[in-house]
């Protein structure tokens, strides 16, 4: 298939999955008394029950803690959402999948921009608490640059765990509690000196670069490039990889659902 070509068919994936995310979240939230408010509630309550902690038995100084804290817990819930959803994306419309003549990745398209749709709720509620807390917004101009680029990242893993979900019965419940020790390993409620074990270990883990990458355009009002080019390098390399495993095995879960 020809490149031109090709690029087309990713243009009507999206522009479908898209159109797919739009009916799922009006669908999700028709009828909720709280309606959007359901996805910040878990940050917020993370948020308040973090700062109680910290302010009732942590010293350490942490400039701008609030905005550095809700920062990481926004960043890191878009990851655990997104790639918790994607897990049923294919087992979950089996149906679908056998009735309808639909390329299979628009399923997980469909589920990033869901996740991508309540994000903008909290990107939202970051503003309202940076306004508060009087630091300035110019720092979210270059937000979406870093936002695009993990979505990337996230939608290759995405398309990993679809296709183990097929397979992988208790993939759920594993996945859950990886996420939760990568909450605990990542810097999101503490910082970490260079130089230590835990420091180390981050180096490895995708979410620091992400969750750094945000604090600084948030707090520092400013555009790290070398912090630009890994997140961008992770984001870039993590998709084609997804994309792949998902291309070479797309054919041969069919007969599983």
């Amino acid at each position: 298939m020809m490149f031109k070509e090709r690029l087309g068919l990713i243009f009507k994936d999206v522009r479908l999955g898209f159109q797919l995310a739009k009916y799922d979240f009006k669908l999700k939230n028709e009828g909720s008394y709280l309606g959007v408010l359901w996805y910040l509630l878990d940050p917020l309550l993370m948020f308040f029950i973090i700062l109680f902690i910290r302010s009732s038995f942590l010293v350490s100084d942490v400039p701008n803690y609030p905005i550095y804290l809700l920062v990481g817990l926004i960043v890191f819930n878009f990851f655990r959402k997104t790639t918790m959803s994607s897990i049923n994306a294919i087992s979950g419309n089996s149906n679908l999948i056998k009735s309808i003549n639909l390329n299979k990745e628009v399923f997980v398209i469909s589920r990033v921009f869901q996740s991508v749709f309540s994000h903008l709720f909290e990107i939202l509620l970051l503003i309202a608490f940076m306004i508060y807390f009087e630091i300035s917004l110019m720092g979210l101009v270059f937000y979406p640059v870093i936002l695009v680029l993990l979505v990337l990242f996230v939608s290759g893993i995405s398309f990993i765990l679809s296709i183990l979900g097929v397979y992988v019965n208790d993939l759920n419940n594993i996945w859950s509690i990886f996420t939760r020790l990568l909450w605990f390993g990542t810097p999101i409620f503490y910082i970490v000196e260079k130089g230590t074990s835990l420091y180390r270990i981050n180096l490895f883990n995708p979410m620091y670069y992400f969750i750094e990458g945000v604090r600084g355009v948030v707090i520092n009002q400013m555009m790290d490039l070398l912090m630009l080019l890994i997140v961008a390098s992770i984001g870039i390399i993590v998709l084609l990889i997804g994309l792949y495993i998902f291309e070479i095995n797309k054919d041969k879960f069919v007969e599983s659902l």
